[in-house]
């Protein structure tokens, strides 16, 4: 069955999966009505299927618009929303899995994560701008006298933290090289205490085969002001552990001087899972390169003993027309038979090999291949059938 029909066959109940789960995220989402909750998935269900069937990311757009204005206003966390995001890859990679043929299914899931890629990417930046937008616009309301406007403030960025506590992604600030301000998460993620994070050099949270990397977009960030705002490098955990990290960073100004802001989202799952697409496309490459060998294998081996087979009989042929006795006439055509019996047994040979089945891989990754050869030489080994002259 193909996405587009798989996705129209199983909206509805996409639909009621994805609004069952939903309440079970957080104490907000449990207290939204039924309805909101309905109207919400249902837009963004037909939002996802409009970027993985027609790659039309507009839909989206417009939704994340209207969700964020929508859940900032009754105070939701950001990585509440990114969670219900999320549910659903978690309610149709099953559906995949079940309905789609094997070779699709990777290239489905790549899409599909891609779209999740987009659309949470794109509401964490519209939400934090959003957010900050908020922030601003609240700020130059407190300028009406000084004492309301350090009041207002302070109470803003205490919220403003309160936010960046609460997202799943781990958030830093960074400055010289290193860190002046990490979430929980950020923490969490590396295995150190926020007292632990706080002043260290960020190199130590990256493993020494990435350093090299990071340093070349630091140093670029530092003498150009033009670098990489996105990348992956391998992350480094207290106990030694590592861990595929993917940063989002830019220049902020931090308590009135420049700093680096980032969130750092641990991507070990997804590089993984692209690796063994990798692993698939190279067995894949793999098998048809076997078919090939064999297919060449075939044409020599047959070209071999028919060929053989053919010029024993124009020989024989040649000689029973210049024989001078019926003795010799008689075994030439004799030698004649004998060999159109071979030939036969070829055949029978190749279509007995043509009748079976491509066998799957086997552990080691290769394609079990048929002997045409041996195959030849048993069925000439096998007593010659008597024709009927």
């Amino acid at each position: 069955m193909e996405l587009a029909s798989l996705l129209k066959t199983y909206r509805d109940e996409i639909i009621k999966e994805w609004m069952a789960k939903i309440p079970t995220l957080s104490e907000r989402y449990s207290r939204l009505p039924t309805e909101e909750i309905r109207r919400t998935v249902t837009l963004a269900t037909d939002a996802n299927f409009a970027f993985l069937i027609e790659n039309d990311r507009s839909k989206m757009d417009i939704f994340i618009e209207m969700l964020t204005a929508m859940r900032l206003a009754i105070g939701f966390a950001l990585a509440e929303v990114q969670s219900a995001f999320e549910l659903y890859r978690t309610v149709t990679v099953p559906i995949f899995l079940k309905e789609l043929d094997p070779p699709v299914v990777l290239p489905v899931i790549e899409k599909l994560n891609s779209c999740m890629s987009y659309t949470i990417h794109r509401f964490s930046e519209h939400f934090e701008s959003v957010h900050q937008k908020m922030i601003r616009d609240h700020a130059l309301e407190l300028e009406v006298t000084v004492e309301k406007r350090t009041c207002e403030l302070a109470e803003s960025e205490a919220k403003y933290r309160m936010l960046i506590e609460d997202i799943n992604d781990g958030y830093f600030v960074s400055r010289n090289g290193r860190v002046i301000f990490a979430n929980k998460a950020f923490c969490d993620m590396h295995g150190y205490t926020l007292e632990e994070v706080i002043s260290r050099r960020y190199m130590d949270f990256v493993a020494p085969e990435s350093r090299g990397d990071l340093a070349k977009i630091y140093e670029e960030r530092i003498t150009t002001g033009h670098a990489p705002e996105q990348y992956i490098y391998m992350g480094l955990r207290k106990d030694g552990g590592k861990f595929y990290t993917e940063n989002k960073v830019k220049s902020v100004a931090y308590e009135g001087k420049e700093a680096v802001a980032g969130i750092c989202r641990d991507v070990t799952e997804r590089v993984e899972l692209e690796k063994h697409r990798l692993k698939l496309v190279e067995l894949e490459n793999e098998r048809k390169t076997i078919a090939l060998t064999t297919l060449r294998q075939l044409m020599v081996t047959l070209s071999h003993y028919l060929l053989n087979a053919n010029t024993v009989i124009g020989g024989m042929a040649r000689r029973s027309m210049r024989a001078s006795s019926e003795t010799a006439r008689s075994a030439a055509l004799d030698t004649i038979r004998k060999q159109a019996a071979k030939t036969e047994n070829i055949i029978s040979a190749l279509k007995r090999v043509s009748e079976i089945r491509t066998t799957e891989y086997t552990k080691e990754s290769q394609i079990l291949m048929m002997d045409l050869t041996k195959e030849i030489e048993e069925a000439l080994a096998a007593p010659e059938k008597k024709e009927a002259l």
